[in-house]
């Protein structure tokens, strides 16, 4: 199989954080914890070790952006000891739900040329890839 073509996923990412840093700066936050912080908004008390497997990070990275997030009151943490339960503060969803509006732009953006036909095919062939890179 030739992959001569094949669209790169680092690109993807290094665009995307290229055209939406801006906006998320003047919210306070990067692209890096705007995935966190989306991640969070839908799975609600959410463990570190869950956001983790969900987010393909590993532990000790997910522990420093956890800890991040709730020192700039974001996210709090609301399990005992060393447990975690992580849950967005009304300051969190806020800005939470414009990092979504801002990264959906500029996913549109990216995807305008795309036919629905094509963006069906899109739709299909990411949600296989991420069923395999969620089982892996």
């Amino acid at each position: 199989m030739s992959h001569g073509h094949v669209l790169s996923p680092r690109l993807v990412k290094a665009y995307l954080d290229r055209v939406t840093a801006p906006e998320l700066e003047r919210i306070g936050i990067t692209p890096s914890s705007s995935i966190f912080l989306i991640e969070i908004l839908h799975h609600e008390g959410i463990s570190l070790k869950e956001l983790s497997e969900r987010l393909l990070v590993d532990k000790a990275h997910t522990t420093r952006m956890a800890t991040k997030l709730i020192e700039s009151g974001l996210v709090k943490n609301t399990a005992e000891g060393h447990q975690y339960s992580l849950r967005l503060t009304d300051k969190g969803k806020d800005v939470t739900h414009k990092a979504v509006r801002i990264n959906s732009d500029a996913m549109d953006e990216l995807l305008k040329d795309l036919t629905p036909e094509e963006m069906a095919v899109l739709q299909s062939v990411s949600e296989k890839v991420s069923a395999v890179l969620r089982r892996s």
